[in-house]
């Protein structure tokens, strides 16, 4: 991402390190078999500042290497505007787009720019009226699995209700649904929680810690912190220190478990109790396998659903083993792993 695109998000960039054992992992999952393929992919993605679409687009550069398929990345910087104008030019220098939504709507507009320079686009993430074809888990389903995980393990002594602050980014449909069945999850062990707050942290750690310090300075504390990403939980969760809470009283649960930071976090078994694991490297496989797919005119699913479970410091080291002291994908393991039939929420 280039320095210009990290200025217009308003975030640094979380980089990815990929661990050395990757391409030997990607091998697990085998290649399309294709009798033509894209010279070369463009992909617009929503903000390439976050840790998970930092490791999305090295897995799509890698996956990409291995079909002989060079890819360009534009970054939007949340704005529908941007990724619209984006469209126009990179349909001049692709032959196919993966497209990661900047928004909920609006985004229509850059299936028409395609599809009038006959070329396929795999959506990921959230979706577009008239794609072909999306790649992405389960959003409703994979928060009530989590709320569940947290309303059968987080509970207070004194059986109080539980107390939630939902950090969620209200103008994408897919985390409004994480947040909504996280707390359907929860309710259906707990039918007594509360929600306290729900705050846009605007996927940014800096501003979820500013709002959430401000808010829970007001709204008094809280037993559990969801957040609709890890990162943004983990900037929740500094905002709650911040505002004068003991942090061994709060459980975090995030969503995604992308990078090494959240993972070391998560095995401290302090705060951070469990995340929904979305398994960014499968994603990345996913849409590249996607666009190879479309591109030599085989079916696709409407949704192609990426598998997710809740990662807890228990099993972790079944989907992401450490290999020479890194953690690596097991593609094997996470592949294995059921997907719904289909999606409770859309």
């Amino acid at each position: 991402m280039s320095n210009a695109a990290a200025e217009e998000s308003h975030a640094p960039v979380t980089p990815y390190d990929p661990p050395p054992g990757l391409d030997e992992a990607m091998k697990a999952v085998s290649l399309i078999k294709a009798s033509k393929k894209p010279a070369k992919v463009g992909y617009l993605t929503n903000y390439a500042f976050h840790i998970w679409y930092q490791i999305v687009i090295e897995i799509m550069h890698r996956r990409a290497a291995q079909y002989g398929i060079e890819v360009e990345v534009v970054d939007a910087g949340l704005s529908v505007d941007n990724q619209i104008a984006q469209a126009r030019e990179m349909v001049k220098r692709v032959d196919a787009i993966v497209l990661t939504p900047a928004n909920t709507s609006g985004l229509e507009e850059v299936l028409k720019i395609a599809a009038d320079a006959g070329m396929p686009v795999v959506v990921e993430a959230n979706p577009v009226e008239g794609m072909s074809t999306m790649v992405a888990i389960c959003d409703y389903d994979a928060g009530f699995d989590l709320g569940v995980w947290v309303g059968k393990n987080v509970k207070n002594t004194d059986g109080s209700p539980l107390r939630i602050l939902d950090v969620g980014l209200p103008w994408l449909r897919p985390c409004l649904l994480r947040s909504e069945g996280f707390v359907d999850g929860v309710r259906s062990i707990q039918p007594d929680a509360i929600v306290t707050a729900s705050i846009n942290g605007e996927a940014t750690p800096s501003i979820a810690e500013k709002i959430a310090r401000e808010t829970l300075s007001e709204k008094g504390d809280v037993d559990v912190i969801f957040a609709m990403d890890d990162e943004t939980a983990q900037g929740a969760f500094k905002g709650y220190v911040a505002a004068g809470f003991d942090p061994e009283t709060v459980a975090v649960a995030g969503f995604g478990l992308s990078g090494t930071h959240e993972k070391d976090w998560l095995m401290s078994r302090e705060a951070l109790k469990v995340s929904q694991g979305m398994f960014p490297e499968y994603v990345g496989l996913r849409c590249m396998d996607g666009i190879v797919k479309l591109f030599d005119g085989q079916p696709v699913a409407k949704r192609d659903q990426t598998p997710t479970v809740s990662l807890t410091a228990d099993n972790l080291e079944k989907y992401y083993p450490k290999v020479d002291g890194v953690w690596t994908p097991d593609f094997n393991a996470i592949a294995a792993i059921p997907v719904k039939g289909s999606c409770t929420k859309v």
